[in-house]
Order: C-alpha cells, then structure tokens, then sequence
C-alpha cells in the first residue's frame, strides 16, 4: 500500500516536471524568441500560468488517462467474443489485475476498481469450467468480494473438495460461507462439520457451525455432542450457547444428563436469560420443574446465594483505555463528532469539490481540443492567427499600462537627481558618466538598486524620448569638476567588475 501511494504521487511529480521543463521552456521560447521577438515585458505572470496548468494535467489529466485506460479495457474484456482463445483472455484479465497496482491509482482506488475486474474475471472462469488453483485462488477473491453472490461458492466448494486435507484458512473460509447471512446450505455445513470433527478442531466459530448442525439434526449430531460436551462440562459453562447445548445433549443418552440438568436448573432460577432469550429461558424451567422437590429447593438456595454474592461485589468493566476505545467506537459510529473529525470532513469536500472542478475544466479542454481538432486546415490557420493577434495585442496593452502607471506615480523608485554644479571649481560645464541605458523603467531601478547594494552612491536616471517611440532611461553616476576625474572614476567602477561599458557625457554648469 505505501509503496502503491509512492508511486502514485511520485510519476505524478514527474510528469509535471517533464511538461514543465519541456512544454514550458519551449512555449516561452517560442514566445520571447519568435512572436515576440523585439518586445520586453515581464513574464512572472506567464510562468505561473504555465506552472499551473502542467501540474494540473500532470496530477489530475494523468490520473485521468489511467482511469480511461482502465474502464477501456474493462469494456473490452466484457464484450470479448467467447471463440477467443481462453490463454489469451486470461492473459488480459490478469494484465487489467496488475494495472490496478499501477501508479495511476492510490491503494484504495485500485482495490476498488480491482474488484470490478475480479467479479469479471471470475465470472468468465466459471464459463469456461475451469478449475484450476489460479482460477480458485480468482473464485475466492471474487467471493470475498461479493460475498452474497451464490455463484462463487460452488466452485470453491468444488474445487476444494477434492479429497486433499484443508488448511486452516481454508476451513476458515468455509465457515465464512457458512454462516454468510441469508445463504445457510445445510450440505456445506455437514461437509465443514464432519471436517472439524476429524480434525478436533475447536473455537467460537466452529461452535456456532455445530449448534447449526445440532438445530438441523443430522447424522452428526451424536458425534459432535461426544465430542463437545466434556468441554462445555469441563469448563463449567452456562452461557446461551452453552444451554443451548446442554438441551441437544439431553435427546440423546449422555450419563452426564444430572449435570446437565442442573446447569439449566440453576440457570432458570438465576433468571439470566429472561431479558435476551426469554424462550430458552422457559425450556430451561420446564427441566427445573421436572427435577424434584428436594433438588429444587436446593437449587434455589445456591442460587439466592450466588445472587447476594454478586450484589456485593464491585465490578469495574472499564479501564481508561476500554473508555478511550468506547469513545473511538462512538466517533466512527457517528454518535458523536470530534473537531477533527469535522476538520476532516471539511477538507474532505473541499478536496472533492476542486477535483470535480478541475476534472470538469480538463474535459471542457479535451473537448475544445477535439473540436479543433476536427476544423479543415484553413480554419486552424485563421484560429491560429488570430490566437496569436490577441496575443501580442493583451501583452502590449500590459505593457503600455504599466509605463502609464509608472509615470503617474513617483517617477521612481529611486531618486532621478537633479545637476548640481561643481563646488570646487567654477566652469562652464561638469562631467557625468553614463552607464547604461535601458527600455523599461522597472530594470532601470532593479540595476540601480543591484549597485547601491554594493556601495556605489550618487547615481541617477534620466528620461529621454527614443526615436522609434518609448523612452530611454539613462543611468548615470556622479558631477565631475573634470573629465579626468570622471574617466577616473568610471575605471575604478570597471577594475571593480561593477560596470563593463561606460562614456563620459559633458553637462552645461546650469
């Protein structure tokens, strides 16, 4: 089951690795390199999009697929024409068997859908007699299965009455056919009965088997009230089942029958049975009132005895952890709710609830998909034409809104610095270095932002018109007296490895 669930989670993580490193990297290459070649805009929105998607079709599409797989397969097998040949359909029945421990399915789904496919599987096993210990080990799980379907029980009763002696699972898978509610076969009971009987076998289910057999009085009623009865006597039993017993055992001539008779005796006079089973509780008074006087008399005294003893005892049926299991018992019952189980309820639907959605979405995909699919080749070609058209129309609109947006607020982030003139020497102009110059007002302040970081101070951004529409926005550093000490400056800037270009630009002093 854990190494089904690892699986389960981890091909599901894989795929959506695989979609978004391969699907991924190629759209966004596609689109920066080749639609929009000349156009910068920023595609953080665009990455979790595709993110998005990929591990959608990656945990719910894959899942997707593998129940399509699946349910296709069924169909088939349900349909397969009988002149098939029989290895070859076994074949694919036990292939289906071994996809449902695939990494499609978390444990309990593909025990669920493995169900299906033994029901099927076994119902054509039956169709073609076979008999063999692959096909009972198929009869018995389809049997475990379906429990009240009568068609499972006779192979396996079949197959294991072939002289061979039963192992302990499989008397026991006996008596769970036995004593299935509503499906009591009185020769299968006979059958198990004398098994237990050679064998000496002896338990709680195995008894209940034997007061079936008793109730129906077969031949070996004898047999096993010789057999059971020195144990009931030995462990001085009077429960139901016991007195139930001990009523067979007087049809038949046991020299135990005065032991017994007080066992029923002292039963009726203790009234235990009155409440739950009110009719042995009379068999058991007609045997007291058939014993004599002096018997019953003596009968009652132990028994008034025996009450007045129990009165005073203290008994304490709980311990702490019999009350915590109670409590458990109560929870799973619903009889009462617990916050964590009202905790898990809720996440439980919520969970429900985005996976319909999002299955539903992915078919609404599927189906768009298949349509398009469909069109003539003219029509995908205007579809995709005008796919791309909206396109490169919604990310210029972003990006003419976002320009706007940055010039009615602040004009940056960082300050754009006003020319100040030299106070060391008087001149006609100062000196600027320019270090860059970029499109977008975002990477101009990310850059400044990067050297400020690294303790270059005194830089500044000018806004300049570009020919072909836009802005330029030029970073520049510091007002020198001196183009010397500019060019100074800039080449300790590149020794530094903070800058790779630069140029010199003269200012007029005002």
């Amino acid at each position: 089951m854990l190494l089904q669930t690892l699986k389960f989670y981890l091909a599901r993580i894989a795929v959506s690795l695989i979609l978004i490193f391969g699907l991924g990297f190629s759209f966004l290459f596609f689109l920066h390199e080749v639609a929009l070649p000349a156009v910068l805009f920023d595609d953080v929105a665009i990455q979790l999009t595709i993110i998005i998607v990929c591990v959608f079709f990656g945990f719910i599409g894959y899942g997707m697929v593998g129940e399509q797989r699946f349910f296709n397969s069924l169909h088939f097998l349900e349909n397969i024409s009988p002149q098939s040949s029989p290895d070859n359909i076994k074949s694919q029945h036990e292939n289906l068997l071994n996809f449902t421990y695939s990494s499609y399915f978390l444990p309990e789904t593909g025990k669920r859908y493995r169900a299906l496919s033994v029901l099927l599987y076994a119902d054509y096993l039956m169709s073609i007699g076979d008999e063999t210990p692959k096909a009972l080990n198929i009869y018995v799980q389809a049997f475990l299965q379906s429990p009240k379907d009568s068609r499972f029980r006779q192979p396996v009763l079949t197959i294991l009455n072939h002289g061979r002696e039963l192992t302990p699972e499989e008397m026991d898978l006996l008596l769970v056919m036995v004593q299935q509610k509503g499906a009591h076969d009185k020769a299968l009971s006979y059958y198990l009965a004398g098994q237990f009987l050679n064998s000496k076998k002896w338990s709680g289910s195995v008894e209940l088997l034997f007061l079936s057999v008793l109730n129906d009085q077969s031949d070996l009623s004898y047999e096993i009230i010789q057999f059971a009865l020195p144990i009931y006597l030995a462990h001085k039993r009077e429960d139901e089942r016991a007195l139930q017993f001990y009523l067979f055992a007087l049809n038949y001539s046991v020299k135990e029958k005065d032991e017994i008779k007080n066992y029923l005796a002292r039963s009726y006079c203790e009234g235990n049975l009155v409440a739950f089973a009110p009719k042995l509780h009379r068999k058991c008074g007609e045997i007291f009132t058939s014993l004599s006087s002096s018997v019953r008399e003596e009968i009652k005294k132990e028994s008034e005895e025996n009450r007045i003893g129990f009165k005073l005892k203290r008994i304490k049926i709980f311990r702490r952890e019999d009350l915590q299991d109670l409590k458990r018992m109560k929870l799973k019952m619903g009889l009462m709710f617990g916050r964590m189980t009202i905790i898990g309820r809720g996440i439980n639907w919520l969970a429900r609830t985005l996976l319909m959605v999002g299955k539903h979405i992915l078919l609404q995909i599927l189906e768009g998909l298949i349509k398009f699919g469909c069109l003539s080749l003219k029509a995908k070609l205007i579809s995709f034409a005008i796919l791309s058209v909206a396109t490169i129309l919604i990310l210029g609109l972003s990006e003419l809104v976002l320009k706007n947006q940055g010039n009615l607020s602040v004009p940056f982030r960082s300050s754009i610095l006003k020319l100040k003139p030299s106070k060391n020497k008087i001149e006609d102009k100062i000196f600027t270095v320019q270090i860059a110059a970029v499109i977008s007002a975002k990477q101009a302040d990310t850059m400044i932002g990067r050297l400020k970081k690294k303790g270059v101070e005194g830089l500044y951004i000018v806004k300049g018109l570009q020919r072909a529409g836009g802005y330029w926005y030029k970073i520049r550093v510091g007002h020198f007296p001196s183009k010397d000490e500019a060019i100074a400056y800039a080449n300790r800037l590149v020794d530094s490895k903070l800058i790779k270009n630069y140029f010199v630009i003269s200012l007029p002093k005002k």
